[in-house]
């Protein structure tokens, strides 16, 4: 009942998320999947995109020209699964889309300036993420 229950709380993340492991699973870029902290955590390749919605989380612990990403992906997407818990339904518009907002502005960043920007991870909600889910930032590669 209690999962039931926080399915629900949760649902507009989780719908998204089974539509991204639909997405994810056509596009042949899911490595391996396991349940974990109450959440199917869903490894991907750097071709997936990590992200976590509701109780799924895809991460990808390999590089990418525009985010620093390292082993803690993991954990920093975890943390951003246990927003989705708190939030239930304001998740999206509260932590999804200035994350997403960062998402582009690297994007930009590194489209003007030649690098990634290292700022990523220093404002809400990906340090907040981070601080969530005890992701290790000392494994995270250098900006």
């Amino acid at each position: 009942m209690k999962g039931a229950l926080l399915f629900l709380w949760e649902l507009p993340q989780n719908l998204l998320g089974l539509l991204n492991l639909g997405i994810n699973f056509a596009r042949r870029t899911i490595r391996h999947a396991r349940f974990d902290r109450d959440r199917l955590m869903v490894e991907i390749s750097p071709r997936g995109n990590a992200v976590s919605l509701g109780y799924f989380v895809f991460w990808c612990a390999e590089d990418n020209p525009f985010v620093p990403v390292g082993p803690e992906n993991i954990d920093h997407e975890y943390g951003h699964s246990i927003q989705s818990r708190w939030l239930g339904p304001l998740y999206l518009p509260v932590v999804g889309v200035p994350s997403m907002a960062r998402v582009f502005y690297a994007l930009g960043y590194k489209a003007i300036k030649g690098k990634r920007w290292g700022g990523y991870y220093s404002g809400f909600p990906e340090n907040w993420a981070d601080r969530l889910g005890g992701a290790d930032v000392s494994r995270r590669p250098a900006p």
